[in-house]
């Protein structure tokens, strides 16, 4: 069996002693990686720009090059300076492919390259890539019941990919976002068991709820009902079972 092709035709009808069904739902965990390196702390910093020293003076580079090389270091510093983050979690960008084009042009004037970098912030919700760009974040919705990862009802004979891509493709916040199911086969299953009431009333024995992994691809939601968030910052908002389940996930 191919593990992209993982069908659930009869989990919607799997009777227990009582005669009722499951109903199955596929979870999508999207998870977007880091997408830079923490500042290293100062021990490690001199130790790269000791390789960086030794690299350029084993190098084969002309006295232009070099020359280019030094008053990058200086430029970038000096922006720095004049410029620090407000957090750290702010990207300002000190130095970019246009000022890297200018350097390297003899002809252009050193008055050409722009005095202050471009400012971007984590709170600029616009570009998911700038959101606590240091570690992985989860992205999760706010439904009637609370905050939960977004979820779709499997349909019949459908896989749990299929749900799972439709749960964000379809869900009423997706701008533009797009994902890449990872995990052909479910990380975990969440078994949530109704009440007899609630059984008599839904002809249900319950819900099972199957969490499958992906990355994100690009793009976002919009509005104010969803939130990207830290493995840290997801026990304030989802519950201890349903984070005991989806640990795998995270990791």
């Amino acid at each position: 069996m191919r593990r992209s092709c993982y069908l659930v035709p009869n989990v919607t009808r799997i009777l227990s002693g009582r005669h009722l069904s499951w109903q199955a739902q596929s979870s999508v965990i999207v998870e977007r990686p880091p997408q830079c390196q923490p500042p290293l702390d100062p021990l490690l910093a001199k130790y790269q720009q000791m390789r960086e020293t030794l690299r350029t003076e084993r190098s084969v580079y002309s006295d232009f090059e070099l020359a280019a090389e030094s008053k990058r270091e200086d430029i970038i510093k000096e922006r720095k300076q004049k410029f620090p983050p407000k957090s750290k979690y702010d990207l300002p960008e000190y130095f970019s492919s246009a000022d890297e084009k200018a350097l390297l042009d003899p002809t252009q004037n050193d008055d050409y390259l722009p005095l202050k970098p471009q400012q971007t912030s984590h709170q600029d919700t616009s570009s998911v890539h700038l959101i606590k760009p240091y570690s992985s974040v989860f992205l999760i919705v706010k439904t009637e019941e609370g905050w939960t990862f977004p979820h779709k009802v499997v349909d019949k004979e459908a896989s749990l990919e299929e749900a799972a891509v439709a749960a964000v493709a379809g869900h009423p916040s997706n701008k533009d976002l797009t994902v890449r199911v990872t995990s052909g086969l479910p990380i975990s299953v969440h078994t949530n068991k109704y009440s007899k009431r609630y059984q008599q009333h839904t002809e249900l024995t319950g819900v099972k709820t199957f969490f499958m992994k992906s990355k994100l691809d690009g793009g976002n939601f919009t509005g104010d009902s969803f939130r990207w968030c830290t493995k840290d910052e997801l026990g304030d908002f989802i519950s201890k079972d349903v984070l005991k389940c989806v640990e795998p996930c995270l990791k």
